[in-house]
């Protein structure tokens, strides 16, 4: 979720903005928050268990923040103060003096602990009404109870029917070889995306199983990727998910009738990629996780990439040309903006533009 315009004042507001930061209520995790949210992304990793895991999560925070000129709040979320304790303190070596850790702390359920101090406190009901309360303005949706929730959010539901998907894979495939039939589809392609993100609308089915097919095919799928942009993400995020949970879990070729696709993956990828340029890597995970097992497809495999360096999607930028998908390497679901996103990756990211916002810690 995008930290921008929410002010927290002590760590009681800072444990209660959490869930709401990361859309659900985080278990055996260690967040990290910048003192200014907005200026950096808030992180979350599983709670490492031993020194290995421990150095390369801290090793790989220490990446994600190289640059942001922010210090940080370590979060352990667990019942087990030692482990929060033993893993606060060797991130903190990873991070200092680059990265100064302004607080650590161990958190469980809604009371939390100072690591490095002697304060401790309770999150409150108030605390959580305020948070709530700053989401619904900021549009967001309610946090997860568990993460077990949130996976459920994005399993596979009522899929459209089999015979709007055989319908609209042919249509997909005409359109995808461009011309006049292309153009059309590509304006609808806009006209649906534009109009179902303005208005939180659920598409029906006949519309769902028309851009299912259509993201089939990499020039339409790269003309829907191409929608997104910062301030609509959270918008087409849900889009996506929605779709994601209607997706069939397999499509008859019309290409091929003797054989079959499998629709998941760059209906998952969308999803993903909605999900990370909104700032939020824990459903972008999640949405991920549907492509399924041993699916090679180059646009899942650039999302994953970014979430494993923690790269900030204000770095992320469209290639102008797509000279180094072609050649003998050539992946199918290369395109300009997965060139794009895999340049960003190779590239030190920039800080943004201009100072980030004075305040206490948020």
């Amino acid at each position: 979720m995008s930290q921008e315009n929410l002010v927290l004042h002590n760590m009681s507001e800072v444990v209660a903005a959490v869930p709401h930061f990361l859309g659900v209520h985080p278990q055996d995790s260690l967040v990290v928050v910048p003192e200014v949210t907005g200026g950096a992304p808030v992180a979350r990793v599983n709670l490492p268990r031993g020194v290995t895991q421990t150095v390369a999560v801290g090793e790989g925070l220490a990446r994600a923040y190289a640059g942001a000129g922010v210090g940080v709040v370590l979060l352990a979320y667990t019942d087990q103060p030692e482990l929060a304790g033993a893993v606060c303190d060797a991130v903190r070596e990873r991070l200092e003096p680059a990265i100064p850790v302004i607080g650590a702390v161990a958190v469980d359920r809604d009371v939390w602990v100072r690591l490095d101090g002697p304060h401790s406190g309770q999150v409150t009901q108030s605390d959580r009404d305020l948070m709530t309360a700053e989401s619904l303005l900021l549009e967001r949706p309610t946090p997860f109870a568990t993460p077990g929730q949130l996976r459920q959010a994005y399993a596979p539901g009522r899929p459209v029917p089999d015979q709007l998907m055989v319908l609209t894979a042919e249509r997909a495939a005409a359109a995808a070889g461009g011309g006049r039939v292309g153009e059309v589809e590509r304006e609808w392609i806009t006209t649906t995306l534009d109009s179902a993100a303005a208005g939180h609308t659920v598409l029906p089915d006949a519309d769902a199983a028309r851009l299912i097919a259509d993201v089939q095919h990499t020039p339409l799928r790269d003309h829907a990727w191409a929608s997104m942009e910062r301030s609509t993400a959270p918008r087409h995020a849900e889009l996506w998910r929605d779709l994601l949970t209607r997706c069939p879990e397999s499509l008859v070729d019309p290409t091929s009738p003797e054989s079959t696709m499998a629709p998941v993956a760059p209906v998952a990828s969308l999803t993903a990629f909605a999900h990370w340029l909104d700032g939020d890597a824990v459903k972008a995970r999640v949405a991920l996780d549907r492509v399924p097992a041993g699916t090679a497809y180059q646009m899942a495999r650039l999302i994953d990439v970014a979430l494993e360096l923690g790269m900030d999607p204000r770095t992320w930028t469209v290639a102008d040309d797509v000279d180094e998908v072609d050649g003998p390497h050539h992946d199918p679901s290369a395109s300009p903006k997965s060139v794009g996103l895999s340049r960003a990756i190779h590239e030190p990211p920039k800080a943004p533009p201009g100072p980030g916002p004075a305040g206490p810690p948020r």
